[in-house]
């Protein structure tokens, strides 16, 4: 089966002013192709000079200079095509004034009306530019800009708070970069706008609530590269000193590698990019090698250290067995010899008073043995008396009877 082809445009708006009941119905494309008719013809809006102060100045792919005109809160898109970029006298850079020259044009298939640039005359410094040395020497001045004055961000934080617009690309390659890197911190993320009116309350706001808590170990202040007029809010003194007086550990990413802001400068750590957020944590895979390593060492190390030990305690041991029985043996000795004499001592006394005794006994046996053998010579002689005396008396009484 086929398809109708597409209806005439003009059948199309013959439909829609029917449908809509009115005349005055018309397409983008015819409606731009009025306003660049318009735009571009209206002699009212033409200049000789354009004035501003230079911002997000870049060269595209194909060689054309593009950068946006901003004074006070306004600003136009500038376009200068290659082939008139040599021919500038003017080497263009962010924050320079300068006076364009050219012709306003219409962007119709993007809606938007820009400067094709003819020439560019260097002005001076910028507005702005001028602000923001203020605004630095003002910062400077206090002590704000000293780095001896940065906190230390935590080797490991558990909970890390992050001040950014919440659908931003900036925040989800914050929180990507960060949970790349070690997936279990907890990331809290205080929604608010990054630039534009309302930026700069916001964004104090949000540092201070993440102040207050407790559980946040780093607040980080980030956005995506933008056009200089949008990164201004991060050169205003009262954010800078909120960033400054913070307890908590901050740091700023802000815009491209190339943008700098003052809020970089207070900031206790600057990254490049949202991208670089998380290089503010170590790497989990990186701790858990290192920890497996240290662990193997430790392991290794324990082993050795034991052993060592142990065989320094059973040396130790050896020789403190060796010298306490040596100890023990001599004073055994000593004390067997001091037993021996005393024991030898007290044997030959015992021994000498045995012989003592045994002699005086001796003695007293051999008295008593010479007492008897005298009683004994005594009665034999007293026998042998009384026999004489008895042979007298016999022979006394044999001569008297005779």
């Amino acid at each position: 089966m086929g398809t109708e082809p597409d209806a005439p445009p003009d059948s199309n708006l013959a439909s829609l002013q029917e449908r809509l009941d009115t005349e005055a119905v018309t397409f983008v494309d015819a409606m731009n192709d009025e306003l660049s008719t318009l735009i571009e013809g209206a002699d009212h809006l033409g200049f000789d000079y354009l004035v501003g102060d230079v911002s997000d100045c870049g060269t595209s792919s194909n060689g054309h200079l593009h950068f946006d005109l901003v004074h006070n809160d306004s600003s136009i898109h500038c376009v200068c095509f290659q082939y008139r970029v040599s021919r500038l006298d003017a080497d263009l850079e962010d924050g320079l004034q300068v006076a364009v020259k050219g012709d306003l044009s219409y962007y119709e298939d993007g809606g938007s009306v820009s400067v094709v640039v003819e020439d560019v005359v260097t002005v001076g410094g910028g507005v702005y530019q001028e602000t923001y040395e203020e605004n630095r020497q003002l910062l400077a001045e206090d002590g704000l800009l000293d780095p001896d004055t940065n906190q230390d961000l935590p080797e490991l934080p558990s909970t890390i708070g992050i001040v950014t617009s919440a659908d931003s690309d900036a925040r989800e390659d914050a929180v990507t970069s960060i949970h790349e890197r070690y997936p279990d911190v907890d990331i809290v993320v205080h929604d608010t706008t990054v630039q534009g009116i309302d930026a700069m309350a916001g964004l104090m706001e949000a540092i201070s609530v993440l102040d207050d808590d407790a559980a946040v170990d780093v607040i980080v202040l980030t956005r995506g590269g933008g056009a200089d007029k949008h990164l201004r809010v991060f050169n205003e003194t009262p954010l800078c000193r909120v960033i400054h007086n913070a307890s908590t550990p901050v740091v700023v990413g802000v815009g491209h590698e190339n943008d700098r802001t003052l809020a970089d400068e207070v900031a206790d750590k600057r990254v490049m990019t949202p991208t670089h957020v998380g290089g503010i944590v170590p790497e989990k895979a990186t701790l858990v090698d290192e920890m497996e390593t240290l662990s193997t060492r430790l392991d290794a190390t324990y082993e050795t250290t034991v052993a060592d030990t142990l065989e320094t305690y059973q040396r130790d041991l050896d020789q403190a067995y060796d010298s306490h029985v040596e100890t023990v043996c001599t004073e055994l000795r000593t004390d067997l010899d001091h037993a021996y004499e005393t024991l030898a001592t007290e044997r030959l006394t015992t021994l000498q008073n045995r012989l003592d005794s045994a002699s005086d006994q001796y003695d007293e046996r051999r008295k008593h043995r010479q007492q008897t053998a005298q009683y004994r010579r005594q009665r034999r002689l007293l026998i042998a008396a009384l026999l004489v005396l008895g042979l007298a008396v016999a022979a006394l009484a044999a001569y008297i009877i005779l």
